[in-house]
């Protein structure tokens, strides 16, 4: 009994003032196919594959006293190589809906750079504008006027990609993901240096992710 009551008690230790578990949805999609034929992964990793977009949305949970439920969240990176090698030097600017308060942007900016600060390189900037995001059902949908835009579609069944033609993973951990067809895939704001729009490629992944 007091072994357990002593394990309970540094467990509580060690977690962050605040910590509790979050939840939600998230997308990615990337300026190069993840799943597709062998010559035409091969041809795209060079040159191409060094740009992506990030989104979650999350269903619920806090961070540091903050509440987080409801809130969206964009995240774009661009890197001087294939964002699939772990030595590529990254950019990002994090995008975070509009409708959320100050304490919350804060939050979710401290959470992201926190927990995926690999992915995400040196962030130059954290940014408040506009996001609607919509799913029904396999269709994903997120919307940041002037900013970036995700049109994903899930295929009907995980049975419809051969395993062997995904090249890629997911950029961050994600349960259950999936590959998507990103029949649109844009960003548009040149804080980063660079814009881009990608259609009609299997350069997508969707599932959902679980933060303690």
């Amino acid at each position: 009994m007091r072994t357990t009551l002593c394990a309970v008690l540094l467990a509580l230790l060690v977690l962050p003032a605040g910590a509790q578990t979050l939840r939600g949805d998230y997308a990615e999609a990337r300026t190069c196919s993840v799943y597709a034929g062998g010559c035409h992964y091969s041809g795209e990793y060079v040159t191409a594959g060094r740009e992506a977009l990030l989104f979650w949305h999350i269903r619920e949970g806090s961070w540091n006293g903050v509440n987080l439920s409801g809130v969206s969240v964009l995240a774009a990176v661009v890197a001087d190589n294939n964002l699939a090698e772990p030595s590529a030097r990254r950019q990002s600017v994090i995008y975070v809906d509009a409708r959320a308060s100050k304490a919350q942007r804060e939050a979710v900016a401290q959470l992201l750079s926190l927990h995926y600060a690999g992915v995400l390189g040196d962030v130059q900037a954290v940014k408040s504008i506009a996001i609607r995001y919509t799913q029904e059902e396999r269709q994903i949908t997120v919307d940041a006027p002037g900013v970036a835009t995700l049109h994903l579609s899930r295929y009907p069944c995980k049975r419809c990609v051969q395993p062997h033609q995904v090249w890629y993973q997911p950029l961050t951990p994600v349960a259950g993901a999936e590959v998507a067809s990103a029949k649109l895939a844009a960003y548009r704001d040149r804080r980063l240096g660079t814009v881009w729009q990608r259609s009609e490629e299997n350069s997508a992944f969707v599932g959902e992710f679980e933060l303690r």
